[in-house]
């Protein structure tokens, strides 16, 4: 209950917050916040791995992720030369370990590491300031979002209410399988009161198989984060957030099935 009382307590100010983020700032501002929150994420994610020091290596990996984020937000406006600066972005972080690994066996870890926080992180979440870009792309975030972490809280609660059956105790001890279910339900419901509340231009077949698939993505999503938080024997990304972690704890679901609902939209 206090764990409760605590979430609740660091929620509650910024919810209003987000919610005039997303539908009341100018889109450079929402660019300029997003990216930062992104880039963060982006940081805890290599800290994982550089636990002891935070090399040069980590600071050109964020400047990666910045132009992945520039290069994403732009897929609606010029989606051939985003494919041409991906492209551009994995041949320079190779080119760039060429000339300046740590040590020589090293080196493919690093790479790898580093192309992963930044296609993973800036790549996938960048997505959002391409929903925002399109019509209703507000309502279409709004929509995300408490799908998602409706899900994240349905998926919490019920599984420390009813317990049960582990859902995947090599990766997450905690998870439970009533608990996946919760976050089913409850990612199902919010996605209904978001169709009425948003004025979605779903059909209520579209919104009960689209948000039962951003959970599915969603768990995904949270299941990676917790296999690479234990691969590096931490519980929490960070402490950014009090009694919620990191924002790469924040955003881990968020990443996976934000360009699914991109590519839903606009393919």
């Amino acid at each position: 209950m206090k764990l409760l009382e605590s979430r609740l307590a660091v929620a509650a100010p910024l919810i209003p917050l987000l919610y005039l983020l997303i539908t009341a700032a100018p889109l450079p501002l929402f660019f300029i916040v997003v990216a930062a929150a992104i880039l963060r994420a982006q940081f805890e994610f290599y800290k994982l791995y550089y636990t002891d020091q935070t090399p040069p290596t980590v600071y050109f990996g964020l400047t990666c992720g910045f132009f992945v984020i520039v290069g994403v937000s732009l897929l609606y406006r010029t989606p051939q030369w985003s494919v041409v600066l991906f492209f551009g972005v994995i041949m320079t972080i190779l080119i760039f370990n060429l000339f300046f690994f740590r040590e020589i066996r090293l080196a493919l870890l690093d790479s790898a590491v580093l192309c992963a926080g930044v296609f993973y992180l800036a790549g996938f979440l960048g997505h959002l300031i391409a929903i925002r870009q399109l019509d209703g792309g507000e309502s279409f975030i709004i929509f995300l979002l408490l799908v998602v972490w409706g899900n994240d809280a349905g998926a919490y609660y019920v599984g420390r209410s009813v317990g049960g059956k582990k859902l995947y105790p090599a990766i997450s001890p905690g998870k439970t399988v009533s608990g996946s279910i919760g976050g089913f339900v409850i990612g199902g419901i919010v996605a209904a009161l978001a169709k009425i509340t948003l004025q979605l231009p779903f059909s209520w077949l579209e919104v009960i198989l689209l948000s039962q698939v951003l959970v599915a993505f969603g768990q995904l999503g949270d299941l990676v984060e917790s296999m690479c938080k234990r691969s590096a024997g931490v519980k929490d990304s960070g402490g950014l957030i009090p009694a919620h972690g990191g924002l790469f704890d924040k955003l881990d679901g968020v990443a996976f099935a934000t360009p699914l609902l991109y590519y839903y939209l606009t393919l």
